[in-house]
This record gives C-alpha cells, structure tokens and sequence, in this order.
C-alpha cells in the first residue's frame, strides 16, 4: 500500500547499475495522464461522434427558446405601455397584437419539445455507450500490465477506476453534457439579442457575464484541481479496504474489527477534507455568480431609466436587454453545476487513462515475438540477477547460473526466501530480471511471444487460485484461448475429464449433483484445500505442456491423495521438462537434479545420492526430517475451505450496535437538511420571488415613477437590488459551508458506519457473488456518493426550488390573482411530467446496476492477476466483463425519459403567458414571480437522476447494513470470559453441516476433548472435518446440535471480544493486512512494542531477516503479503498468534510452507512451557504432532481413534497406515 513515490525514490539505492534502476523505474513508473474533455471522445465510433453533433445542436437550439422569449415579451410591454397611453381606444388592435405574438410563444414551445427530446436521448445513450466502450478498454490495458504494476497500483483503485470514475465519466458526457450546453446557448443567444436592441446598453451589461465568466473561470480550475485530488485520496482508501476483505477469517479470529474500523475511518479523513474544500468553492462560485446577478439586474433598470430618458433607447429595447441578461445569467448560473460534472469527468478521465497510455514492459496481449516451433524443454539460467521492484534494496537473486535439461526432473529445495518460486515468476515473464539471461531450448524468453510462452508452461502455484465458474471452466482455462476456441464443448469436455482422472478429482466431480457443471463459488470457496490443489493440478496438464512448474503442488493433499496424486505426477512428467519447488525432501528424492538455493544463490547441486554424500546443506536438511532415502511420501496438510474457508455459514457474534445512519429514509433525509439549514434555504428560496417585485416597480418607474410602490424612482430600486445582491451573497455562503460540513460528514459517517457493519458479517457473507469485493468497494464508493450527493446538495436545492415555487405563486396570487390562476394552472402537469421522469429514472438505474455485476467479474481476475497471467486469461476476462455489461435493453428507456424532460421544459419555460387587463407592475411582478417559481418546479425535477439513483442505493445500503444472523434463542446476554486461567475446552455430540451443502454432514457425531494445557492433534484425509472443529471453535459457525464447552459452560454464552481474545489462529493461507510489517502484526484493539515483535519474529527464525531489509519493520507489505515468500508470510502469521498470547492456540496446518530449519524453530517456540496454553493442531505431516498429548484421527466427519502416537501405532488402525506412508514409526518422534 505504500506510494509509488516512496519506490521510485528508494530506487537510487537499489543494487546494480544505471541499467537496473532503468529496469526498475520501467516496471512501477506510473505517470499520471492529464486528460482534456474531449480525450474522452478519442474511442467513440464516427456514427457515435455523428450523432452526439447533432444532439450537441438540438441542444443549443433548445437553449435559444427563453431569450427568443425576451423579444416577444419586450414587444408585448411595448404594447402595453401603448395601451397606458392611449386608454381603451385601441384596445382591439392591441388584443390582436397580443394573440399574434403569444402564439409565437407556442411555436417556441414546440420546438424547445422536439429538440429537448432529441438533445436528451442522443447524449444519454450515446454517452452510456462510449463510458462502455472506454470502460473495456481500461479493463483490456489493466490486463496487458506488468506484475509490479500491481504492487504499485492496488486492486481496491483498480475497481474505484471501473467503478466511480466511469460513472463520472458517463455523467460528464451524457445528460450533464446537454444541460450544460442548453445553459450555455442560452447564455450566447442572450448576448446576442441584448446586442440586436441596443450596442451601447448591451456593453454595460455585458459585464455581468463577464463577472460570471472570471468568477467561474478562477473557481472552477480550483475546484478541478482539489476534485483531482479528492479522487486520488479516495483510491488509497479503496486498497485498504480490498485488503481488508480478502482477510476477514483473519480480522475475525483476530477481533481486528475495531482495528481496521478505525483505521478506514482515519484513512477516510484526508479526501474528507479535500472534498469539503470542493465543496466550499462551490458554494463560494454560486454565492457570487447570483450576487452578480443581482448586482446586475439594479445597474439595468438604473441604465436603463437613464437612456429612456435621453431617448437612446425606447422600453420595449431597454426592458428585453434587462431580460435577457438576466437570462444570460441566469442559464450560466443554470449550467454551472454542470461544469462540475464535466470537471470531475475529466479528472476521472485522467485517472482511467493514467492505465490507457501506460506502455506496459510485459504486454501479454501484445502479438509480437517468436514461436518455437517444437519445444524440446531445455531451460537455462545464465548469470541471473534480480531485484523485486516494490523492495529494490533487496536482492533476490545474485547472479544464478542453472542448466535445466530437456524431459528431466529437476527440484529446487531451500529456506524460505531463498529465491525458489521468484525463478518461476521470471520464468513465466512476470518481472523484468536485472541482469542475465533465461534461455528455453536457447533462445532468450524476452524475445519470445510472451502469450506463447506462458502456454507451454503448466503452473501449480502454492497459494491455488480458482474462479467463480464451474469445475469445467476452471479446468478448462489451462486450455490456451486459442485451443478452446477451435475445440467444441465435447472435446474439451474430454479433455477435462482426462486431465481431473489424473489429477485423482474425477470421483469427487462426479459424486457432486452437477459433476463437472457445478459452480465453485468466490476462489473456489465450496471446495476443501485438497479439493482446490487437485483441480489447479488438472488445469496446469490439461493442455499438455512440454514445461511443469510445480511450486508445492501436493501441499494440500493428504498422505493417500498425495501419493496417489504424486504417481500421476511423475507419469505426467515423463518426457517434459519438470521443474519442483519442495520442503519436503522426500517428494523429490528421484529428481534428476537437485538444486539447493540459500539468500538468492545456488550453493550446490546434484542428485539426491550425490548430496548426501557429501557434507551439505541438503543433507543437513534430509537429517533433520528425518528421513531415510528411501523413505515413502510423506503427508502434508489440508485446510479444507469449506470446512474453514468462507461458505455459508453463521456466526454467533453480536451484530454492532444500530447507528444514526441505520434509519436513513426520504423523510428523514428531508427533515434532517431542512433542520440543518432552514434559514438559508428559505432566504435563498424567496430571493428570486422578491425579487419579481423590485423588477416590476423598476420597470414601471422608468414609464412613471408615480405608478411605482411609494412613488419611489428607478434608483431606489436599483440601490434595494444592491442591498438583496449583499444578503443573497451572504445566505448562498452560509448555505455552502452548512451543506459542505454536513454532506462531508455524513459521508463520512456513511461508509465508516457500513464499513463497520460489514466487518461484523459471517464470513459467508463473502462467500456470495453479490458481495464480492468487487461489489462491495464499488458500494462503498459510488453507492454512498449518491446517498450523500442527494441527502445534501440535491436535496437542499430541491427543498430551496419548493420554497421559490412557493413563495412565487403567493407573490403572484397577491398581485394580480386571475393572471397567477392561469399562470399556476399549468404547474401541476410540471410536477406530474417530473414524477414520470423520477420513475423512468428508477427503471434506468435498475438497469445501470448491470455494471457492478460486470466490474465484479473484472475485480475477480485483478485480484487473481498472477493465475490471470499464467494462465493467459486476460482475453477471458475481458470477454466475460463485456457479457456482463451489455445495455442494448436501456436505449428505450433513455427515449421514455427524455419525453419527460422535454415535457418538463416545454411547460415550464414557455406555457405560462396567458395575459389579461393588468397594469404593467401588475403583469410583471406576477410573470416573473410565477415564471421564476415554475421553473423552480422543473428544476426540482432535473435532479431526478440524482434522487432515483440514491433511492436505489438507500435500498442496497438497508440490505448491507441489516441481515445480521440472529442470536441463539436461549441466549439472553453474554458473558465476559476472562483469560486469568486455563480451562478445558470439549466437544459434545457434534453435529455439523455446512449450508451450501445441506445434505452432507461435515462433522457426525463428535466428541473430543483438550484438557487445559495439554496439546491436542486432528488428524485424517482431506474433508475429514478437522478444520470444520476449528472453525467451529473460533464461531464462524453454530453446530447443528450439541455442544462446545468452555470450561462448564457453552461457549456461545460468552461476549465475542473476550472470547477470540482467549483464542489465537493460525491458517495455512494467511493474509496480511497493513501498510508495513509492524502494522501487519497488530491484532485487536492494543498495540505492541517494537522489541515484542522483534522477540516474536525471533521466535520464529525471522529477525534476522526483518533486521537486514533497509526499512526493518517498516518494509512496505502489499497485497495482503503477496510480496513475501510463502514461508516468510506463514512465520509472520505465527508470530503474530504468539503476541496475542492466546490461552488456546489453533494451528491449521501452521507449518506446512515452512522449510526444516524454520519448521524446527517454530515448533520449538510453540512447545515454550513458559507460556501455558492449550494447543489444537491440524496437520497431515504426522511427524509434526507425534508428540501430542492426545491425537484425534477423522474420518468422513467422525472421530474413528483417539490416543497418543506410540497407542496408535500399537492399534494398527487408520492412525498407523498414514503413518507408515510417512514412514513415520513410534521411534521417529
């Protein structure tokens, strides 16, 4: 998680010369892209750009209805004023002159429909298949990236990318997009009219706009530059949580909840105040922009009474030029919000495209390099060298020299770190090596076609990856996409069967209701480690590489699976080259070759007899497991995912405690920003209104200020317009701030409160496709921006609309009642047009959700990017990302809605001009009054997409923050345990199944028991149950009857805190979660010192490595450990267990990727009697627990022997016959 700043500038220290570094900088240089709007257009199709012109020109030519309004309406005062003059004589022709011009008004009005509609359609539709388009090929240029690019560029921005950046990006181009440009016509046809009339009063009003233009233009760049910012900020925050998800077993048994609570909380702290500042500058652009208005619209009527009077102009010139430029204001103030969507579409546009122009080192997708035509296998390192670039001061591999002969069996045997599984990633071209060269059937690989490449090599990684498809598809892809291309379904159905036989899955898939066609769930969750290591076996020989990189292929598998599984694997690896990684010396004794690497360097190498004649490394190792030469395969572990991973299941622990946010609800939203604000909206309301009268008064003191209110002239009116611009400026600045504050916070307290009842779901809350992490950072991103976007702003303005409409219709209704009753008639087809549009919206959001389904499927192959790359899956990816994003059902829907927003602007701008006998004040303070006010009621309404889109979210939000599983009935508080003293810790009468497969029992029938202080072992085949009582222990789930007891009491009874805190877990896959090494110890709510880690890690033979990085304990940790070894992850994850200083420590295979001397060092740190505690260890390496207090060996979910290691053997029962597959007697303890 740390910054790309922080590696670029520990590259000047890195190891080697000025070529490294540039290696180095080559893989993590990441340059920011600044992109201008119209960047964004650069992948839309001619047809596409063809057609957002012409919905570019409806929408200008419906900006131009409301000025072509203010000639007609200066006309029709001259003719009023023509009737003041000449009494009722001519009141005929001016009837008839009246009618003329007011159905002119009607023509405007059907044009601003038609081309309303059409603007609102194009730009919609359009805009939402160009963010498509520009949304896969992010994903394709995500996928053509190097590995180091995601050490740099975590997976958590990957998804905030694909997910809040493209909504950005598809609000800035669609419908913002014609609003803005509707605005901004407008605002030139106003212009330009005011010109027409009279030059010289047009250039003193011509500064309002250009005060407009100077506040906005200043504002504006400030506000993109902190939205930038603000976005930047928002992605760390995002990575943080991504880890945090994929570790939550962990967070769980740790009582980390609060930990991390925290932790996102603070981390959210920082774009919280950038995004306050955003705020505040908009507030402070449109307190100014209306007080300019205002300002304005008093020297107007001060002007133009003067150049009435010298006769430079007549009412009719001076009164359209005061109209239209207040409505050149006017639609500039309007389009002003939507210059804030177009800056935060180009700053998401800069962010998308900062992975769009990145020219990736390692470009899988690129169709350059050579083939060999027949691959022989023959494999050479010459002179290696190579640097990991997220810890360039490290070196990995110091100048490597191997020879690796065609066909032959070669093994790769070491400590943990020692460089083993980094030969496999520069093999399959994941990094750059810094110097040297790795040569297959001797040709350099750099100058091979990588895709090619990868898939003549078979891969079986330590840590298996599979997908949320069926067994057959997860096979299936270690098919090239080629080959699964050209194959039909039969063959590659025969293909996978083949490939599962071997791998010794076959009977399994088929005793599975949907055999091969059953889905695995999120990486595989429905599955048992053993399980999941046998299908990644079957995937890595299905297409039938001439190459097999084997990196613990048989870790998960116990003694008879592995045997088995291991034969299969010799017989495969006859005739191809084979490559093994291993710890246990036993599975590679018949090796061709074997080569022992320590701190990055081969020290010696030969056959198995070789070494151990000689006084080596190797044969060090060899005595100390114990092992005779020729010793049987020797068992490992399993940790069954579906007994401990994260299916279906129940938690006991308490839900949090229900929140403020809890009861989020329209009502209350409303009530709380009318609360928060209730003086500043209701001023900001009735400003426009009021101001209706000091326009109708200025204007009818120009013809006579006798006829004015008082008597008072044109300047008094000019000096009140100065006075209401003062106090405009003031209540739009106090409305700012309160809205910048509130939505801030309560942005704030929305995704911390979400993100803390997430932590406390049951982990098989994870487990489901619909909260994936995918969707869940996605949720958490633009699903609470669109609840706080309207529980702020867009509600605050629709609250300040209903009081302008309000207070118009009263003003209009007191000044002349029979024009404001026909005025007012029309409003109610206004509301009812927008409530047509607001439900059309929801259908279109229902539609939209599509996305988050997609970029779900996209966050599950970035964060699986490595299996993604050996694999050569990116074009799957890609593929199944645009299958789940298509939206050719939504062009109706645009159609539908922009009616509605057309119906809303034809009555709302033009229908309201039914005149009667008034006088001129009376017509116009009620014109402007009602008119001001109904298009107040149309703008309520043009944040429909803004309230539909929160409304759905508010939805998803209940579902997330509710649903917690109930307490068991017969509990009615909890109690709190103290960790004073040891107890025993027993099972009664357990019976278990999981969920997600309610017709098999995981555990039948069990009843164990570990006294306090003595050390207990599980032991048996895979899906036995073992780590079904250890997740039953921890309560991740409830049995379905009996009873676990702590002491004399159910442990259900007691708090959760208090109870894990008694706890200390330890699983086979350990993720990390932190920024460095130091916060990746940290557990719970305290803190430990330095000199306790450094102890803990000293425990387990860690020290001193920790102490030789440059940054110690401070050394970046990314991915959840990923840039760590396996071993060196597993010995941080136990000594992390040994500083919470648990009363009962579970191991679940804790051991099993460490090497013999590691191993030897923590089994002796585990067995410290100076710290008393109960010990319930999971293992398949028997060796491991032969010296158990009492051992407990599963079979199909029950206990079938219990005793120690020398009363089993003497049983000559299951026990025994797994022992002597490990060779593994009663004296070899």
């Amino acid at each position: 998680m740390h910054s790309q700043v922080s590696l670029l500038r520990a590259h000047s220290n890195a190891p080697g010369s000025h070529n490294t570094e540039e290696l180095i900088h080559r893989q993590v240089h990441v340059r920011l892209s600044k992109a201008n709007f119209f960047s964004i257009y650069r992948y839309a199709t001619r047809l596409e750009l063809c057609g957002l012109f012409l919905s570019a020109l409806s929408a200008i030519a419906a900006g131009t209805a409301m000025p072509l309004m203010t000639v007609i309406f200066g006309s029709l005062t001259e003719k009023f004023v023509q009737a003041l003059r000449n009494g009722p004589n001519d009141s005929l022709d001016i009837a008839d002159s009246v009618r003329h011009l007011t159905l002119k008004l009607v023509y405007i009005a059907i044009g601003s429909f038609v081309t309303t509609m059409l603007s609102t359609w194009g730009f919609n539709h359009i805009g939402d298949r160009i963010t498509s388009h520009l949304r896969e090929i992010y994903l394709v240029s995500v996928m053509r990236q190097n590995a180091a690019y995601f050490d740099v560029v975590g997976t958590g921005e990957i998804t905030s990318v694909m997910n809040q950046d493209m909504k950005l990006i598809q609000e800035g181009i669609s419908q913002k997009m014609g609003l803005l440009l509707t605005g901004f016509s407008g605002f030139v046809t106003a212009i330009v009219i005011t010109f027409m009339q009279s030059w010289y009063f047009a250039s003193i009003m011509l500064c309002q706009p250009i005060a407009l233009i100077l506040v906005i233009g200043v504002l504006g760049i400030w506000l993109a530059q902190t939205q930038a910012k603000t976005l930047a900020q928002y992605s760390r925050v995002d990575n943080l949580a991504q880890e945090v998800f994929c570790a939550m077993r962990d967070v769980i048994a740790y009582r980390s909840q609060g930990r991390y609570g925290k932790k996102y909380h603070n981390a959210l702290l920082r774009p919280m105040a950038s995004e306050t500042r955003e705020r505040l500058i908009f507030g402070l652009m449109v307190a100014s922009a209306f007080t300019v208005l205002h300002w304005a619209n008093g020297m107007g009527l001060w002007q133009a009474d003067r150049l009435f009077h010298e006769g430079r102009c007549t009412i009719s010139e001076a009164l359209t030029i005061i109209y239209a430029s207040s409505i050149a204001g006017a639609e500039l103030g309007k389009a002003m919000p939507f210059v804030v969507a177009i800056t935060q579409a180009n700053s998401a546009a800069g962010r998308a495209f900062t992975a769009i122009d990145r020219v990736s080192p390692i470009d899988a997708l690129a169709d350059t390099g050579g083939r060999i035509s027949s691959v022989q296998g023959h494999i050479t390192l010459e002179n290696l060298s190579f640097v990991y670039p997220s810890r360039p001061d490290q070196l990995i591999l110091d100048r490597v020299d191997l020879d690796i002969p065609a066909g032959k069996t070669v093994a790769l045997v070491g400590p943990s770190g020692s460089g083993k599984s980094t030969i496999f990633a520069l093999l399959e071209r994941l990094y750059l090596h810094t110097s040297g060269r790795i040569l297959v059937d001797h040709k350099p690989i750099d100058e091979l076609n990588l895709s090619w490449l990868r898939s003549q090599l078979g891969y079986v990684s330590q840590d298996v990856t599979l997908f949320h498809a069926s067994i057959h598809e997860n096979i299936a892809y270690g098919l090239s996409t080629t080959t699964r291309k050209h194959l039909d379904f039969a063959a590659t159905r025969q293909l996978v069967i083949k490939a599962a036989q071997t791998a010794q899955i076959h009977s399994f898939i088929m005793s599975l209701p949907e055999d091969y066609d059953t889905l695995l769930g999120l990486r595989g969750s429905l599955l048992s480690g053993g399980q999941k290591q046998r299908i990644a076996i079957a995937r890595a020989i299905v297409s039938q590489p001439p190459i097999l990189l084997l990196d613990e292929a048989t870790a998960a598998l116990d003694s008879q699976s592995e045997k088995e599984v291991q034969e299969a694997l010799d017989a495969a690896a006859k005739g191809r080259t084979t490559i093994v990684i291993a710890h246990r010396l036993s599975t590679i004794q018949k090796a061709a070759k074997i080569i022992v690497m320590s701190s990055g360097r081969v020290i010696e190498q030969g056959t198995h007899d070789e070494l151990m004649t000689k006084d080596t490394l190797y044969s060090d190792l060899v005595r100390q497991q114990a092992l005779r030469t020729d010793s049987l395969i020797e068992a490992n572990q399993e940790t069954e995912c579906s007994e401990g991973g994260s299916p279906e299941g129940v938690t006991g622990d308490a839900p949090p405690k229900r929140n403020a946010f809890w009861s989020f609800s329209s009502r209350r939203s409303i009530m709380f920003v009318w609360n928060l604000s209730k003086p500043e909206l209701v001023l900001a309301g009735i400003s426009y209104p009021v101001h209706s009268i000091f326009f109708g008064n200025g204007v009818i003191s120009i013809i006579s200020p006798q006829l004015s209110t008082a008597g008072h002239t044109t300047r008094f009116w000019a000096l009140i317009y100065f006075i209401h611009g003062l106090i405009v400026f003031t209540m739009y600045c106090a409305r700012g701030y309160l809205f910048a504050i509130s939505t801030s916070q309560l942005n704030l307290r929305a995704r911390s409160c979400l993100f803390k009842a997430l932590l406390q779901k049951e982990l098989s809350f994870f487990g489901k496709i619909e909260h994936s992490t995918g969707h869940l950072i996605g949720f958490l991103s633009s699903g609470i921006t669109k609840i706080v976007g309207v529980s702020g702003i867009s509600l605050g303005l629709v609250l300040e609309s209903l009081a302008m409409l309000i207070t118009g219709i009263v003003i209009g209704w007191a000044y002349g009642w029979e024009l404001a009753g026909v005025a007012t008639a029309t409003i109610p087809l206004i509301l009812i047009s927008g409530y047509l549009q607001f439900s059309l919206i929801e259908q279109v959001e229902e539609c939209i959700r599509r996305d988050s389904n997609a970029v779900a499927v996209a966050n599950e192959g970035i964060s699986a990017i490595r299996t993604v790359a050996v694999l050569g899956l990116e074009k799957t990816v890609v593929e199944k990302f645009c299958d789940q994003s298509s939206r050719d059902h939504m062009r109706w829907k645009w159609v539908k809605f922009s009616i509605a927003i057309a119906l809303v602007f034809w009555y709302g701008g033009t229908h309201l001009i039914a005149t009667g006998e008034y006088t001129v004040r009376q017509f116009y303070i009620c014109f402007v009054a009602i008119v001001g006010g109904s298009q107040a009621s149309a703008a309520m309404f043009s944040h429909a997409p803004d309230i539909a889109g929160a409304r759905s979210a508010v939805e998803q939000l209940k579902g997330l923050m509710h649903g917690f599983p109930p307490q068991s009935p017969n509990l009615r508080q909890k109690e709190l345990l103290t960790p004073s003293s040891l107890v025993d810790l027993s099972f009664h009468d357990i019976y278990f199944r999981y969920p997600s497969r309610p017709t098999q029992l995981a555990l039948d029938n069990v009843s164990l028991e570990a006294p306090a202080g003595r050390f207990i072992a599980l032991v048996g085949a895979s899906g036995s149950g073992k780590s079904s009582a250890i997740s039953l222990i921890e309560r991740f789930y409830r049995a379905e009857s009996g009873q676990i007891m702590l002491g004399d009491k159910d442990i259900d009874v007691y708090e959760p805190e208090s109870y894990h805190r008694y706890l200390a877990l330890v699983d086979q896959n350990s993720c990390l979660v932190g920024e460095d090494l130091r916060e990746c110890l940290q557990s719970g709510d305290e803190d430990v010192s330095d000199d306790e880690i450094l102890a803990a890690l000293k425990s387990v033979s860690l020290e001193e490595f920790v102490s030789s990085l440059p940054s110690g304990l401070g050394t970046p940790v990314v991915g959840n450990g990923s840039n760590l070894s396996g071993g060196q992850r597993q010995r941080v994850a136990i000594a992390k267990a040994l500083l919470w200083k648990p009363k009962i420590l579970l191991l679940d295979e804790a051991t099993s990727a460490l090497d013999t001397v590691s191993e030897r060092a923590v089994q002796d740190a585990l067995k410290d009697t100076q710290t008393p505690r109960t010990t319930i260890a999971v293992a398949h390496r028997l060796k491991t627990i032969a010296h158990a207090d009492e051992i407990f060996v599963f079979d199909h979910g029950c206990v079938v022997e219990r005793g120690t290691h020398d009363e089993l053997m003497l049983a000559k029962g299951p026990y025994s016959e797994l022992a002597r597959l490990q060779n593994l007697s009663s004296h070899g303890r």
